[in-house]
């Protein structure tokens, strides 16, 4: 069988971005049947080398092939992600012919065809979350490499701009750009052990500051004619948290809301609201915690597609035509890492991010 003459044409970087990652990727046709690209760890698990693997189908490598095969065609006919839980793959080892390794997999519509995320929680000794934080970190720590090496060069311009302006305005913009690079760089060096989110400095914090600077943020980066609305509780008590990374969790949201609408058309308004609500619980091993402070981030805008709503926090989840799916990801983990919980609810004309976390001071109930 011939090889393919023109792989993954469109992503010059994507080869040396998921080569590094700690997960077998396999890129598929269009046609989910033909492997067009593998990464390192995906010629690692499959025993197989890249050249032998290219041009080959990837039935001819699963002993359940024709489940594999209506679970291709599925992907392919609905454009949506679907699980495999149990992919049964032909591996070669010394001393036998064929052994049989066991995958759960993640089928993605990818801009050049199918995408296959591996994860083999029995041979490798990871769950589904772990998978996932593996991938996210490798690719945080080249991500954080690139990041730093401008960022200096970005704060001694703002100061250079100082002394030509005048207006209050201006120094406000200036002062932010500067506020902001120092905080890119601090997050680079977060990112550094990107998923690591353990070791994060929780102090006590006003998350109505938070919204107002995203906001801020959001409102200066572009000529979008976005209305926003404001509807914050004034006796919210403090959170429990960091303030970067609610910072990062809060941009993020808000900037994902603003492009969605930007890029189909669709809705003018995004509101950030707050509010105190008693009842909800989070269990950890040290008890119950309550999480009454409410974050909602709300767009009129297009809609999450239903087929990714389920699984739109996973790393490489995307409907963007230039993303890369893991802002998401990091929203998810930063949120979980304070306590709290985060979920969504789309529809056509409402999207609603809620984010539920402890207040400082949150006493843990042992009942």
């Amino acid at each position: 069988m011939s090889q393919p003459t023109n792989i993954l044409p469109s992503a010059p970087n994507f080869e040396s971005l998921v080569d590094e990652l700690p997960l077998p990727v396999i890129i598929l046709s269009a046609d989910g049947r033909t492997i067009i690209w593998v990464n390192t760890e995906a010629e690692t698990g499959l025993g197989r080398s890249r050249a032998s693997l290219l041009g080959r189908y990837i039935t001819a490598l699963a002993f359940n092939s024709d489940m594999l095969a209506k679970q291709l065609d599925k992907c392919v006919r609905d454009s949506r992600a679907v699980t495999i839980d149990r992919l049964e793959i032909r591996a070669p080892s010394a001393g036998l012919n064929q052994v049989k390794r066991h995958y759960q997999v993640n089928v993605l519509p990818h801009e050049q065809g199918i995408a296959l995320i591996l994860r083999n929680p029995i041979a490798r000794g990871v769950t589904h979350e772990d998978g996932d934080s593996g991938a996210v970190s490798a690719l945080g720590r080249m991500l954080a490499h690139e990041l730093k090496n401008p960022l200096a060069g970005i704060k001694g311009a703002a100061q250079l701009l100082v002394s030509p302006l005048s207006s209050q305005e201006d120094l406000e913009l200036i002062d932010l750009i500067a506020t902001e690079t120092d905080r890119i760089r601090r997050l680079a060096d977060r990112m550094e052990s990107f998923g690591d989110f353990d070791d994060l400095s929780i102090e006590t914090v006003n998350i109505h500051s938070i919204l107002r600077q995203a906001r801020l943020l959001a409102q200066s980066s572009g000529d979008s004619p976005i209305r926003f609305i404001e509807k914050y509780d004034p006796s919210l008590p403090s959170v429990a948290g960091n303030n970067d990374a609610l910072m990062q969790v809060a941009i993020n949201l808000i900037v994902n809301a603003s492009e969605a609408i930007n890029l189909h058309g669709r809705g003018s308004e995004i509101i950030l609201e707050t509010a105190y609500r008693t009842g909800l619980r989070r269990k950890g091993p040290d008890g119950s915690l309550p999480l009454p402070i409410e974050i909602r981030i709300i767009d009129n805008g297009p809609g999450i597609p239903e087929r990714l709503q389920e699984q739109v926090f996973l790393p490489f989840v995307t409907d963007k035509p230039a993303g890369r799916g893991l802002g998401l990801t990091l929203v998810s983990r930063i949120i979980a890492a304070h306590d709290g919980i985060i979920d969504l609810q789309s529809s056509e004309g409402r999207t609603v991010f809620s984010i539920h976390l402890p207040a400082a001071n949150s006493p843990v109930s042992h009942l």
